[in-house]
C-alpha cells in the first residue's frame, strides 16, 4: 500500500488516448471516474544510480542442447546525444536482422547460430548493450569470439557508405510502422511523452537519421562499444561448451 500510495499519483500520470472520442468527453469522463485519486507530496523522486559491473564471465550449467548466450555491457540513456547515432550503426552491427554483420558472420558464414542480434536499449535513467545468441554447446566459445571480433572491427574500420545507407533507408522506412494502429499509436505517444521528445518527434525523426555521417558512427562505435568490459553470461551444458584445456 505504501509504494502504491508513493508511485501510483495522478501527477506522475501518462494518459494516451486515441479513438472516436472528444477531449472534452474524455476530460468529463475521466473527472468522474478518476475522483478518488489523491495526488502526493509531490516530491521529485531522484534517479536511480547504476554503477557496471566489471568485465567477467557468467558460467551457469543447464543439461541443455545448446548454449545460450548474453554478451554486453552498460549502454546509454533514451535522452543521450548520441542515441540516434548509436541506432543506425546497432542496425548494422546486429540490430538489423539478416542485414547485420554479426547474422553474416555468425550465421551465413559459418552456421553457428539460428538468431543471433545486438541492441542498446536506452530506458529514461539506464541503459544496456547486448549481443545475444543460442548456438551447439560446442560452438559456443566460437560464436562468443566471433561476436566480439565484429565488436572490434567496427570500431576499428567504421563502416561502408553502402552499410550506412541501407540503414538509414530501413530505420526512416520502417518508422510509420510503430503507430499504424490505434493501439500503437497510442503507446507511441505515451512513450513521447514519458522520455519528453516533444509533439513534432514523428516530423523530425527521418532528419534526425538522415544526418548521420560515417565519422558520426566510427566515433560512437569507438566510444559507446568497450570491448575491455564485456560481462559475458553462458547458460550451457557446461561440460561441452568450455574451451578445452
Amino acid at each position: 500500500m505504501e509504494f502504491y500510495q508513493r508511485y501510483y499519483r495522478p501527477e506522475r500520470a501518462i494518459l494516451a488516448v486515441v479513438g472516436d472520442v472528444s477531449h472534452q468527453e474524455l476530460k468529463d469522463k475521466l473527472a468522474q471516474a478518476l475522483r478518488p485519486w489523491q495526488r502526493g507530496a509531490g516530491a521529485r523522486e531522484e534517479a536511480p544510480r547504476v554503477s557496471a559491473g566489471p568485465a567477467s564471465v557468467i558460467r551457469i550449467q543447464k543439461n541443455l542442447t545448446q548454449a545460450n548466450i548474453v554478451i554486453g555491457h552498460e549502454g546509454i540513456t533514451r535522452g543521450h546525444p548520441d542515441y540516434y547515432t548509436i541506432q543506425v550503426m546497432n542496425y548494422i552491427l546486429g540490430g538489423g536482422g539478416f542485414s547485420s554483420r554479426l547474422m553474416d558472420s555468425v550465421r551465413n558464414e559459418r552456421g553457428l547460430a539460428y538468431s543471433v542480434y545486438s541492441s542498446f536499449d536506452a530506458d529514461k535513467h539506464v541503459g544496456t548493450f547486448q549481443v545475444a545468441m543460442q548456438t551447439k554447446n560446442e560452438s559456443a566459445e566460437e560464436a562468443i569470439r566471433i561476436a566480439a571480433e565484429e565488436i572490434r572491427r567496427i570500431r576499428e574500420k567504421g563502416v561502408s557508405e553502402d552499410e550506412l545507407q541501407a540503414a538509414k533507408d530501413y530505420l526512416i522506412g520502417s518508422f510509420p510502422l510503430r503507430f499504424d494502429t490505434n493501439r500503437r499509436l497510442a503507446s507511441f505517444f505515451a512513450q513521447v511523452e514519458f522520455f519528453e521528445l516533444g509533439s513534432d518527434y514523428p516530423d523530425r525523426y527521418p532528419d534526425l537519421i538522415r544526418a548521420i555521417r560515417r565519422e558520426d558512427v566510427l566515433r560512437a562505435a569507438q566510444r559507446y562499444l568497450q570491448p575491455e568490459k564485456l560481462i559475458v553470461v553462458v547458460v550451457a551444458n557446461q561440460e561441452k561448451s568450455q574451451p578445452k584445456q
